[in-house]
């Protein structure tokens, strides 16, 4: 009898326990798909227009679009977005494509590149600005692994005469200035202007069509006009290519670079084989025209996110699994799509969104204006 009842309770407890992980996987089977939540999140933060690509093992799964505002263009595979910062890291694969072909050496001061000196302009992007030649002694200490890991010392963006903030490879400071000094010495290195060392370098070969950092006039009508809490805003075309800040893309071609990456694991060792740190607090380190993070299960992960007015976008890539996405929009909020759907493609939860520079982000206002980080 004792042994009866002793199997009839094991038998009890093991049926209740069924029971109760029961609810568990049938929560998780009535989960949306990631097209229904991608609608409802681009409704929800009136996101005009927007695409995004899941990338699985490596491989591009078919795009998925969406539109939330009255009249918004639905995009497709070819609409063009400005990337803005996603330029970075395209721009730093063609860099890493110089040394490996031994034109550029990463650890070598730029100015070695660049006899005559650095004429810095004093507005980034306009085509007729002032120029200033840059004499302080420290730029000479600054070389493109600095740049690549913003830790050249120069500011994100001067208004006027060029000036470092902090000695070269001292502390992280985000700098578009570091990259448009690193683009004057792959235009000398290579002869030619940014956009076009650059179709010839990763465009074309990557299948790219649809990209460049300089859109041409034939493209303007397939540009989506940015746009803030669904109202459009007035386009901003740029006259000159910025690696750091114009580039023009469309989620198949960013795509494709993405794959690029993900299949290229001596480029990904080179990424990541020296991080520095870029913020405690959130765990962020930086390499070579990446930020990296990793989940609490120490699943590595290289993301990075871009803003311009009425942009926002987004990518991140699990090197590990080779899953990743990437998100592009024309609206200001953007960056507010970006956590929750990288939580159904990477579920284990990562400290990245705690970065104070993604202001778009659920935490971002928490984290830079009260430090709830």
């Amino acid at each position: 009898m004792a042994n009866n009842s002793v199997m009839h309770t094991i038998t009890s407890l093991v049926a209740g326990c069924l029971l109760f992980l029961q609810p568990i996987a049938s929560l998780a089977d009535d989960l949306p798909p990631v097209s229904a939540q991608f609608q409802q999140l681009v409704s929800q933060h009136q996101v005009c227009s927007a695409a995004l690509i899941m990338i699985k093992a490596r491989q591009l799964q078919e795009p998925l679009f969406a539109t939330g505002c009255p009249d918004a263009v639905m995009p497709d595979a070819d609409s063009i977005f400005q990337a803005a910062s996603l330029g970075k890291p395209v721009f730093a694969y063609a860099v890493l494509g110089l040394v490996a072909q031994g034109k550029l050496d990463l650890d070598k001061s730029l100015l070695h590149y660049l006899p005559q000196g650095y004429l810095h302009a004093s507005r980034a992007h306009d085509i007729n600005s002032p120029k200033d030649l840059v004499t302080d002694p420290r730029l000479q200490k600054i070389t493109a692994r600095m740049v690549l890991q913003h830790r050249s010392g120069l500011p994100n963006w001067a208004n006027g005469k060029l000036e470092l903030v902090s000695d070269p490879d001292t502390r992280w400071q985000y700098s578009g200035e570091g990259y448009a000094l690193l683009q004057r010495v792959v235009e000398t290195i290579s002869g030619l202007p940014l956009d076009t060392f650059m179709q010839q370098q990763v465009f074309t070969p990557l299948g790219m069509t649809h990209s460049s950092y300089l859109p041409p006039a034939d493209w303007r009508s397939n540009i989506l006009a940015g746009s803030d809490q669904g109202k459009p805003l007035p386009p901003w075309r740029p006259k000159q290519a910025i690696a750091a800040s114009t580039l023009h893309t469309s989620i198949r071609d960013y795509g494709n670079f993405v794959a690029a990456v993900l299949k290229n694991e001596t480029l990904l060792r080179q990424i990541t084989e020296k991080p520095v740190m870029a913020d405690q607090r959130s765990a962020v380190q930086w390499g070579l025209g990446w930020a990296l993070s990793q989940t609490q299960a120490q699943t590595s992960l290289l993301w990075h996110w871009g803003n311009n007015p009425g942009y926002r976008v987004f990518v991140i890539i699990a090197p590990g699994s080779g899953d990743g996405m990437v998100l592009l929009t024309n609206a200001n909020r953007g960056l507010a799509l970006a956590e929750p759907l990288v939580g159904r493609i990477l579920p284990e939860s990562s400290p990245l969104f705690r970065f104070p520079l993604l202001d778009g982000a659920p935490s971002g206002f928490l984290c830079r204006n009260l430090g709830i980080c």
